[in-house]
């Protein structure tokens, strides 16, 4: 054969050999494209990580590059780089006033709003560790989280609500000596931040303030309930922090991408994604105080926003707003979160622009273990194909659903699921895929890591969620098991808001579950109770759960029994319960309903059970 008819041959056979990839290894194109966009992304965390950053540092070099664009909107008000960078400054010098050091904690109580990313980057700036408290905590939940950061100051924002709530547990902050601080004017008990703030300068911060500080020290503390108990504090790291920040770059952001913020700060998604994305993008953030489905369109037609962050429920919330002819009027070109369920997906799409992508992500707080839709297909979370999962830590294993633990073969190993099975998502533990620890005794953190999981010795994360893997390697959320499930956004611990239910009026035994609403997403609390005596204290139950849960936490619906039934392991059941949620067709038990109008328990009816399923009575 001749040099010509080799060379004629060859575009032949490089196509035959492309093909037959192709045809064997479906989905060979689209790992490769995302290796290359995520080599690029560990080829850029990789610098951060050599000039050991923090977010402060790179807020100085944004402020040095671009100083006078635009960093933060909120409202009417608009703060550029520059700005935000003499803030913190002035923050950062107002905590040292006040005698705080490298390491010392504060706790963060605040809404959305400027204020608090200042407050974080000025911390960060003097090497102290903020710990984000949910705005929803009320008393004990409030304390508790509070004492496990072992923070030295509280800082509370701007919101009225705030200070009610901490002026609840005051004589408790009094006897552990921490000082409590307001973004507003003094009162009896609190001394004003914001004019301690506006008596400093606003020059750069000596790096030596912050003292010895690693990549991996902690940035700032987010409480997760995991799966089992009260919540935890996680350690987030300045690593942490950049991770979730880049992911924002798959994204291939701009200077003139603006990002869409409604998720409270004291997340991940909002504080990581959202915050750290937008500083390390170098494009500008769209905050708002809290989420509304309302103002959503209009605050992205107001300020050109081209980025929307999400969780699930939002985006369902979003969906359900009359329809308007300015429904394609926007300038978004993606939208970035998880838990979007596919019919929500679908609607979203349709009404307000199918070429929006969508990027569905999956992650935990204190996990090891992420996948992010980066191909934008409909209705994943990621995809777990065969060089992926060898590339990766992640498995998913077949789940025993009655006693809430993995299925072990006959040598005591985990059996990986198959195909369209859902199963538990495990994440191996090792120094490339470590998990963010936390505070306070080890045995809180051992709690979630599974040994001897594939073979002697070997540890993994138990990420607590059903996975499904179908024929294409798509990954596609499932479920949560365990002791958390999710509503209103929230994750919501069974064990925690159980521990209070027990101690309400007339309870002698509580066991909390979360159960499907039609219509809406996640679950919603229910609790199955024994009595003290023969009836329910209505109107005294009611008080004391209001008093003592946030809304997202109290049970909606109180199920009357004679027993609760235990595993054999001694541990509550709960399948069963979850089956029947509050089904009067199935349940012979008396059912409660938490009516918000009339402010009791009311008995739960036919009538109000028609009424849900049709949406009638909104959840």
């Amino acid at each position: 054969m001749s040099f010509w008819s080799y060379l004629l041959a060859a575009p032949f056979a490089v196509a035959s050999i492309s093909w037959l990839v192709k045809r064997i290894f479906p989905w060979i194109s689209e790992d490769i494209a995302y290796l290359k966009a995520f080599v690029s992304l560990l080829s850029r965390f990789g610098k951060f990580e050599a000039s050991n950053l923090i977010l402060y540092d790179m807020l100085q070099k944004r402020a040095g590059e671009q100083g006078d664009q635009r960093f933060i909107l909120f409202k009417d008000e608009v703060w550029t780089y520059k700005q935000m960078l003499w803030w913190s400054n002035k923050c950062c010098r107002a905590l040292r006033s006040e005698g705080l050091e490298p390491r010392d904690k504060i706790a963060m109580f605040m809404m959305n709003e400027p204020a608090f990313l200042a407050t974080w980057l000025g911390s960060m700036a003097l090497g102290v560790v903020p710990a984000f408290i949910n705005t929803n905590l009320r008393t004990k939940s409030l304390l508790h989280c509070i004492d496990i950061a072992e923070v030295k100051l509280l800082i509370v924002g701007k919101d009225p609500s705030l200070l009610e709530a901490v002026n609840q547990i005051k004589e408790d902050l009094q006897e552990r000596n921490i000082a409590v601080y307001v973004y507003g004017e003094r009162t009896d008990n609190c001394w004003s931040f914001s004019q301690l703030v506006d008596k400093q300068k606003n020059e750069d911060i000596p790096h030596d303030w912050r003292g010895e500080r690693a990549f991996s020290d902690p940035a700032c503390y987010i409480y997760t309930s995991g799966t089992t108990g009260l919540p935890k504090a996680v350690k987030v790291s300045s690593q942490k922090c950049f991770q979730g920040g880049v992911m924002v770059s798959l994204l291939n952001p701009t200077s003139s991408d603006i990002v869409y913020t409604p998720l409270p700060l004291y997340h991940t998604s909002a504080a990581l994604l959202g915050f750290c994305g937008t500083l390390i993008a170098g494009c500008t953030m769209v905050l708002r105080k809290k989420f509304s489905a309302s103002n959503l369109w209009p605050d992205c037609r107001k300020y050109d926003v081209t980025i929307i962050q999400y969780i699930g429920e939002t985006m369902r919330y979003v969906c359900k707003q009359p329809t308007t002819p300015d429904d394609r009027k926007h300038k978004v070109r993606a939208i970035l979160g998880n838990g979007l369920r596919p019919d929500v997906w679908r609607t979203f799409l349709d009404r307000y622009g199918e070429n929006i992508q969508v990027m569905e992500f999956y992650a935990a707080t204190e996990g090891n273990v992420a996948f992010i839709n980066y191909h934008n297909k409909f209705g994943c979370i990621g995809t777990m194909s065969p060089l992926m999962k060898k590339l990766g830590n992640g498995a998913i294993v077949k789940y025993d659903f009655e006693n809430e633990e993995f299925v072990r073969d006959a040598n005591g190993r985990a059996i990986v699921a198959d195909t369209n099975e859902p199963g538990l998502l495990v994440g191996k533990i090792d120094k490339t895929f470590a998990i963010s620890s936390y505070t306070g005794k080890k045995s809180l953190t051992e709690k979630k890591i599974l040994r001897d999981v594939f073979k002697k010795g070997d540890s993994y994360f138990n990420t607590g969620d059903i996975l499904v893997c179908d024929e294409h390697y798509h990954l596609h959320f499932r479920d949560r098991v365990g002791d958390t499930f999710r509503w209103k956004g929230e994750n919501v611990s069974t064990n925690e808001v159980s521990d209070i239910v027990v101690q309400g009026p007339g309870i002698k035994e509580a066991n909390v579950y979360g159960v499907e609403v039609p219509g809406s997403e996640g679950r919603i609390g229910m609790t199955a109770v024994v009595l003290e005596e023969d009836e329910l204290h209505c109107k005294a139950f009611y008080d004391y759960v209001c008093d003592s849960l946030p809304s997202y936490a109290r049970p909606c619906f109180v199920r009357v029994t004679d027993c609760l039934e235990l595993t054999g392991t001694l541990k509550q059941r709960k399948v069963a319960l979850r089956k029947e949620g509050f089904n009067l067709k199935v349940v012979d038990d008396k059912i409660y309903f938490l009516d918000n109008d009339k402010k009791l328990y009311v008995p739960f009816t036919a009538e109000m059970q028609d009424e849900i399923e049709v949406g009638t009575i909104r959840m």
